[in-house]
């Protein structure tokens, strides 16, 4: 979900918002904040649609629905049962659906994992820190001391690749903060994950079995309305 598409779609919007209003065409007021709200939500809705990420697009809708519950007449609903559902629907479709991932073999046999609109970069500091918001990444790790990584992803996808990695240690540590975001890492076989996630409203996978010794890897922080996905590889 690249920003431009955010930006072009929340201005885009804002213009026929503007327009409507002078016109008279809704009877329904709202305030300005929430207006902007609006905007904003109707824009990672149309982005989250054209890059396939399914829990942006999901919670998106339930925000709106949330905010605009008495025009639209589901005031029964709590809040709390709209969010609910919405991650089930989340989850769901993240397994029916997924992101514009396109996976292409190279003579080194070897899978590229790329997407059209997708942001790569190989990274090689010992020390990574991450921030992705409102796009979908793909972030290979080349690291031959690696010491830990902050993750920060917020209403986008990601793919983190740690495959290539040797540690400058025994152990490391890889802190995350995900919220309305699907991310998914891949780590090497060898290590062993102590997975201490504090999970609001979320969904944790893990694909794949580690062997019985390696060193340790210490996976904590937030997840938040999102999915996680472990893949040992």
């Amino acid at each position: 979900m690249k920003q431009r598409w955010f930006w072009g779609t929340f201005f885009l919007v804002s213009a026929i918002v503007l327009i409507t209003s002078q016109l008279g065409i809704f009877s329904y007021h709202v305030g300005i904040w929430t207006l902007f709200l609006t905007i904003a939500l109707v824009a990672i809705i149309v982005t989250s649609l054209r890059n396939l990420i399914m829990s942006g697009l999901v919670f998106a809708i339930a925000l709106l629905a949330i905010i605009y519950a008495k025009p639209l007449g589901i005031t029964a609903l709590v809040p709390w049962t709209i969010l609910g559902a919405a991650l089930l629907l989340s989850i769901g479709l993240s397994i029916l659906v997924h992101p514009r991932w396109h996976h292409n073999h190279n003579w080194h046999g070897h899978y590229n994992h790329q997407q059209p609109d997708a942001d790569t970069e190989t990274i090689h500091d010992p020390n990574v820190n991450l921030t992705i918001s409102m796009s979908n990444s793909i972030r290979y790790i080349h690291s031959t001391d690696f010491d830990g990584a902050n993750l920060h992803v917020s209403m986008g996808g990601a793919k983190i690749y740690f495959d290539d990695v040797k540690l400058r240690r025994a152990e490391a540590t890889i802190n995350v903060d995900l919220s309305l975001s699907g991310v998914e890492l891949y780590l090497p076989r060898t290590w062993q994950v102590r997975l201490n996630v504090n999970n609001s409203l979320g969904d944790i996978k893990v694909n794949g079995t580690p062997t019985s010794a390696g060193p340790v890897i210490y996976l904590q922080g937030q997840l938040s309305l999102g999915q996680l996905t472990i893949t040992y590889i």
